[in-house]
């Protein structure tokens, strides 16, 4: 039993080491470093793209407030928004129609479309809605960031 707990001891201790190795930041600033010139190209790009988006999404009701961009592992770019308007459906059609050629527009409204209704659903009690955040990146997501009432 004596020697069932010790090779446990050190299964465990070798793991832990494991573990440390791989969260260690040396390596970790090594990996972001050694990001080829291609992905750092592919996030420049789409960061250059969702930037030149931001005045035609304020036409459909969303002010972008700040962008975020995380170079990496993995790198994503995560735009802020605040709603200033209610933007009919039809509106929208109309603007994207206008812009058929920008391929992340359509991916961004729906996000931000989708987690409005989302939005409209909640309870919010002493909250009111702050910003929608959303990221484009290996994850792509919605954050709803709500904030108290001030009286």
């Amino acid at each position: 039993m004596k020697d069932f707990l010790n090779k446990m001891s050190e299964k465990a201790s070798d793991m832990k080491d494991a573990v440390s190795e791989s969260f260690s930041m040396d390596k970790l600033s090594e990996k972001i470093a050694s990001v080829s010139d291609g992905a750092k190209d592919k996030i420049t790009n789409t960061t250059n793209d969702l930037i030149s988006l931001s005045p035609i999404i304020e036409e459909m009701g969303y002010k972008t407030t700040s962008i975020s961009v995380t170079v990496g592992l993995p790198p994503d770019v995560t735009f802020h928004f605040q709603k200033t308007a209610d933007v009919s459906a039809e509106r929208r059609a109309e603007i994207m129609a206008q812009h058929k050629d920008k391929a992340l527009l359509g991916t961004v409204v729906k996000m931000l479309v989708a987690t409005d209704e989302y939005r409209d659903k909640l309870k919010l009690g002493a909250f009111k809605f702050n910003n929608i955040d959303v990221c484009i990146g290996l994850t792509p997501g919605m954050t709803i960031q709500l904030v108290p009432e001030e009286n």
